[in-house]
């Protein structure tokens, strides 16, 4: 047996002693696609996952960490949508102000108890969240297992793929490389994918150690091959990339962008198209556009509430009859317009709710009145700015006197003491003082304890929730100035400033209004209140208005409008609460606006401002570049046609001309000097 040899030509590798065979194209690619990143392999043997394991384990853990401390917090403090309702702290952190009576406080209570309370929707809710967030964390430690198995990609070490120390002579680097090589080459490994790419590494690891341009790379830049580009590729799982999958994933590509976008974008579109920026229907806002008129007072507000679209897509049952005439007599102050049954039924409750017929509701038509009550202020809302809109105070007036009658449960022309804990219409009867029935609620809030003890005549437990009610409603004070905006005279045609200023005298600057006290109301409400800008004269209309919905102490808001004619001008400013009849004020502003022509106004100008006048715009800066280019442009062409026809002949002239320029002026030197001879010869003759 004769012993093979080995020779090395280039970074191949030729086993047989006749003739050299060049290595695989194929591995010399695999080494490339190893260490350089440069190609993609079509059978995606080097291909690594592990940037889509970090990545889906980043987009999970966002997801599922802040969807858990949620859970969690909603199950150990019974987070709910009562504390959404009741809230402790308002948006500028200051603490709300809780009605203390007993019926607020066994109302919030109530809330509270039944939101924590586990019902059947509640419970399939909070299991099916257990069960994504369980998969999502399932799905973390599954990833999470994988990446501790999977390798990092080390740098090359060509010490380390041949298998010997930095210590090793050139004659042990060349015998592990033998070695190597016939155990790795392609020939010899026909069904092992990856030994021609092990093959290519373990030749440029030899070339990296013999080779003085490879070593000299390698040590400089990690690689044999010299400085590499970096390849940044989306951490995409590996069965994306397979052919097998090719067509499964274009289907799924096209399902989902064919179909599921444009259908959710459609059922989406569907749907809102239907609401108005404020959540109430379209239709709805039609119905009360065509409805509400100058005239509109309030008896004809509970038709147009139970008119409205969200009303007549309530359910009707067959037991709403039987369960409407246990009600007893209910009062209508207005005949009906509209038949349908729907819009009958719930027109009906309005008023049964309104004259506080609650105790002869089934549970049945208190969850429908519950449920018409809950969209009520969007809707009454509604109704107020259409007649904002159109300049009529008085039909705006009676809509917030309808939405004080629903949350308060208040008739047509109630008093208002009603609102008062224990007062009913029963109390007031009893009471001996006549002064009671037309007392407004102002009055008896503004009277000592004692005083209210002894017109209402009432145990003490009752005199508690009275006092606990007043002050919390407390007193408001309404001031106003008008004024111009840097002017000390109005004139015609300027913007003038309304400044309101609202104070709550019973609140503490730390402190917040907090629901309003509505026994007979579902869920939770803030006051509001409306500012309207009347002209009485020659017709009321409404110059301005404004919705605040602010709860500290003190409440400023201004109301801007254009001064229109001269004269004098009187202007009433109404405050109006949408919670409480009894606390509205008003305050009488007048003015005299002069007209144009009357008061010149000097405009005063700044020295900085004068200088700013004189100096160009960018604009002008930007033309008279472009002016002084063109000019210039200009300029060179001139002179250059200007060379360009001057010819060889005018040349000679301009070269005669100043040949004869100088002869005339040689000559008539000469002529001068020829005078001053014959003058000095006419003296000498003289003389002699």
């Amino acid at each position: 047996l004769k012993p093979r040899h080995f020779c090395l030509k280039g970074p191949g590798l030729c086993l047989d002693p006749c003739r050299s065979r060049a290595p695989p194209r194929a591995s010399m690619s695999g080494f490339r696609d190893s260490f350089t990143k440069e190609d993609t392999k079509e059978d995606l043997l080097g291909y690594d996952d592990t940037a889509f394991y970090y990545f889906g384990i980043t987009v999970l853990t966002c997801v599922a960490v802040p969807w858990t401390c949620s859970l969690a917090y909603e199950l150990i403090r019974g987070k709910s949508q009562a504390d959404k309702d009741f809230p402790t702290r308002a948006s500028s952190g200051k603490v709300f102000r809780y009605c203390q009576t007993s019926q607020m406080v066994e109302k919030v209570d109530q809330a509270r108890t039944a939101a924590k309370r586990w019902t059947r929707e509640s419970c399939c809710s909070f299991f099916w969240r257990a069960a994504v967030l369980t998969a999502m964390w399932s799905a973390i430690y599954c990833t999470g297992a994988q990446l501790g198995q999977e390798k990092e990609i080390i740098s090359f070490d060509p010490y380390y793929i041949l298998d010997v120390t930095r210590q090793s002579s050139n004659s042990a680097i060349k015998r592990a490389y033998r070695k190597l090589s016939l155990i790795y080459h392609p020939d010899k490994n026909p069904d092992d994918p990856l030994a021609a790419s092990h093959f290519i590494q373990i030749t440029k690891a030899y070339q990296a150690l013999t080779d003085e341009v490879a070593k000299r790379n390698w040590e400089k830049y990690g690689n044999p091959d010299g400085p590499q580009t970096t390849k940044v590729g989306i951490g995409l799982p590996r069965f994306l990339l397979e052919k097998h999958n090719n067509l499964m994933i274009l289907c799924a590509f096209f399902f989902v962008l064919i179909f599921v976008v444009p259908m959710t974008f459609i059922c989406y579109y569907q749907r809102a198209k239907n609401y108005a920026a404020n959540g109430v229907l379209i239709e709805t806002l039609h119905s009360l556009g065509y409805c509400i008129s100058e005239s509109t007072r309030l008896k004809s507000c509970p038709e147009l509430l139970a008119s409205c679209a969200e009303s007549r897509n309530m359910a009707l049952r067959p037991t709403d009859n039987a369960h409407l005439q246990l009600l007893g007599p209910v009062v209508e102050h207005k005949k009906r317009q509209f038949t349908l049954p729907s819009v009958m039924k719930n027109q009906y409750l309005i008023w049964a709710h309104m004259q506080r017929l609650h105790s002869n509701m089934s549970p049945e038509l208190r969850s429908d009145l519950d449920q018409m009550l809950g969209f009520s202020m969007k809707i009454t809302q509604a109704m107020i700015e259409v007649a904002c809109m159109r300049e009529w105070f008085f039909a705006a007036q009676a809509m917030i006197e309808f939405r004080r009658c629903l949350v308060q449960a208040l008739d047509v022309k109630s008093s208002q003491l009603l609102q008062v804990p224990h007062m009913t219409p029963e109390a007031l009867e009893r009471c001996s003082n006549a002064q009671v029935a037309g007392m407004t609620l102002t009055e008896l809030i503004a009277k000592d304890a004692d005083q209210r003890a002894a017109l209402l005549q009432m145990d003490p437990q009752q005199l508690a929730d009275v006092e606990a009610f007043c002050s919390h409603v407390g007193q408001v004070e309404l001031t106003a100035s008008i004024e111009v905006d840097d002017e000390s005279e109005i004139v015609v045609g300027d913007v003038a400033t309304v400044i309101v200023q609202l104070v709550r005298k019973g609140l503490r600057k730390s402190e917040a209004m907090g629901p309003t006290h509505a026994p007979f109301f579902p869920g939770a409400k803030f006051e509001e209140w409306w500012f309207f800008l009347v002209e009485e004269k020659p017709t009321t209309r409404i110059v301005h208005f404004e919705r605040v919905r602010e709860v500290q102490h003190i409440v400023e808001e201004k109301l801007r409008f254009q001064i229109t004619r001269p004269g004098k001008s009187n202007l009433t400013l109404y405050a109006m609460c949408d919670a409480y009849a009894g606390l509205d004020c008003k305050v009488e502003l007048n003015f005299c606006a002069a007209a144009e022509d009357e008061i010149k106004r000097e405009l005063k100008l700044h020295e900085e401002d004068e200088d700013l006048d004189l100096q160009p715009t960018f604009f002008q800066q930007f033309l008279g570049e472009l002016n002084f280019e063109e000019e210039s442009e200009e300029e060179d062409g001139d002179e250059g046609e200007g060379r360009a026809e001057r010819s060889p002949t005018s040349e000679a002239r301009g070269r005669g001309k100043g040949k004869a320029q100088s002869c005339d002026e040689k000559a008539k030197r000469d002529d001068e000097d020829g005078a001053e001879g014959g003058a000095s010869s006419d003296s000498s003759s003289d003389s002699d």
